[in-house]
């Protein structure tokens, strides 16, 4: 059998200025994608699958994109990808299509970016051809996407571990339709509830029981991969909502759609116990705790300035107020994405002094002016970051947005010892499962940024309303 794949994500912040250009994505087609776009995605876990089934199969790799999370999408840049899709696939023969998404990608011009990338796969192989996919956990589902899927498989954790496991799943819903073992159908009903990914960790309530429901559910007589979808918050869009979307078999669609309500519902009923899954404090009493905390380290995540949520990764307010102080020691502070700044410390060197104004404030806009030492300059994955000492911290700059602090490891590399530090502050939300082995304490501060936690705050003007929380009175019935 001959088994069409592609990989295309984006998690896309409609806060965060500027525009996401296809120079901004990992962009690769045809056998390239086999090699650029396996480790660690779904696709991983997709390609394995099929590789390892009893059947001959063989891969039609179609394209790859992926970005790291940021600002709308643009029309040039999604049409490139899009075309490809339907360059490659148009005359394909084949028995399948295994796609590997995020799910939350925001275009100018098109708020529903998946849906259109089915639509464009539907068109080409037809109604008679099974398409699945593997989603985040923070896709928004639409109208078109559970139209042209046949079967989904998501993330079931929050932070992301099973990312290539729900590959292996994607592919064997796919595997089922065409061994004949089930005609796959979706059963969806969509929440309207807002909901960010630091308040619905997977290791912590509700969201652990919301969970176990889902393998519950599996374990139902025509019922193949049940799912939970938490949607974006960080985007403004029509389609916005929290989503129970199953895939089971039309031969029991009754209890396929049974499913589907009682997941939805079960969701609906606890959306009150939603809360912070870390002990979240605004910026100066997060502060006062961590100086207060006689173990080392804390780990305290700048939340509003998430790079992996689509954040700017540039707000200096909250180092601004760790260098009025003086009861933190010497904290490391990673990562500010600020190019002009780290082309100032290549040109000093190591050891080097340098003055920078280094990223804006919010909402003013002004950089913050600092002068310092430059004690590291390391380059990883394609990034340049430097270690900056200036008075009172250790400042991290890079040339460009990242995720490498993500990484204890990153630390050790520029010269920090976690373990030596008072307090390591993180653009972050959530932290890894390495940073949570690592940190002594774990605080949010609730800071000002385009992933501003406090969704009643964010100025949403395409989201449908009422919608919970921003509305709070908000009411649903299945």
């Amino acid at each position: 059998m001959r088994i069409a794949i592609a990989a295309v994500s984006h998690e896309t912040n409609t806060f965060s200025d500027g525009v996401t250009e296809l120079d901004d994505f990992a962009f690769e087609t045809g056998d390239a994608v086999l090699d650029s776009f396996s480790a660690g995605r779904s696709l991983d876990g997709i390609v394995e699958t099929f590789g390892s089934a009893p059947e001959s199969v063989s891969l039609v790799p179609l394209v790859g994109a992926a970005s790291i999370p940021g600002p709308t999408v643009s029309s040039d840049a999604f049409e490139t990808v899009e075309g490809e899709l339907r360059e490659r696939l148009a005359g394909e023969d084949v028995d399948g299509v295994c796609l590997d998404l995020h799910g939350s990608m925001y275009v100018e011009g098109e708020p529903d970016a998946e849906g259109a990338l089915v639509e464009t796969v539907r068109e080409a192989v037809g109604d008679d051809v099974p398409v699945t996919a593997a989603l985040d956990m923070h896709a928004t589902i639409t109208e078109r996407m559970v139209e042209g899927l046949d079967g989904v498989a998501g993330y079931r954790t929050a932070p992301h571990t099973d990312v290539v496991e729900t590959g292996h799943r994607a592919a064997g819903l796919l595997l089922d339709a065409l061994r004949g073992e089930a005609d796959l159908t979706l059963g969806w009903r969509r929440l309207p509830m807002l909901l960010a990914g630091e308040r619905s960790e997977t290791e912590a309530e509700p969201m652990r029981t919301l969970i176990g429901r889902l393998e519950s559910a599996d374990e139902r007589a025509g019922v193949l991969d049940a799912n939970y979808f938490l949607g974006f918050p960080w985007a403004d869009s029509p389609r916005a909502g929290c989503h129970a979307l199953v895939t089971g078999d039309a031969g029991a669609t009754e209890t396929v759609e049974e499913v589907a309500v009682d997941l939805a519902t079960a969701f609906w009923e606890r959306r009150r116990e939603f809360d912070f899954t870390t002990e979240a404090h605004r910026p100066e009493a997060a502060l006062d705790e961590a100086a207060a905390e006689s173990e080392r380290p804390v780990v305290v995540a700048d939340t509003g300035d998430i790079p992996g949520a689509g954040a700017s990764e540039d707000v200096t307010n909250f180092l601004s107020m760790i260098l009025d102080r003086d009861d933190l020691g010497t904290p490391a502070v990673a990562i500010f994405a600020d190019p002009d700044s780290l082309d100032a410390c290549e040109r000093a060197g190591v050891d080097g002094a340098v003055d920078l104004e280094l990223g804006r404030s919010v909402p003013e806009g002004d950089p913050l002016a600092l002068a310092g030492v430059v004690r590291a300059v390391h380059r990883e994955n394609g990034t340049t970051a430097a270690r900056v000492a200036v008075d009172g911290a250790d400042v991290v700059v890079a040339d460009e947005r990242t995720n490498l602090h993500r990484d204890p490891t990153f630390f050790e590399e520029i010269g920090i010892d976690p373990a030596e530090r008072d307090v390591v502050v993180l653009k972050s939300g959530y932290l890894s499962p390495d940073w949570k082995a690592v940190a002594a304490r774990r605080l949010f501060a609730l800071t000002p940024g385009d992933t501003n936690q406090l969704l009643e705050d964010l100025p949403y003007e395409e989201v449908p309303r009422p919608i919970y929380p921003v509305d709070e009175d908000t009411e649903w019935s299945p």
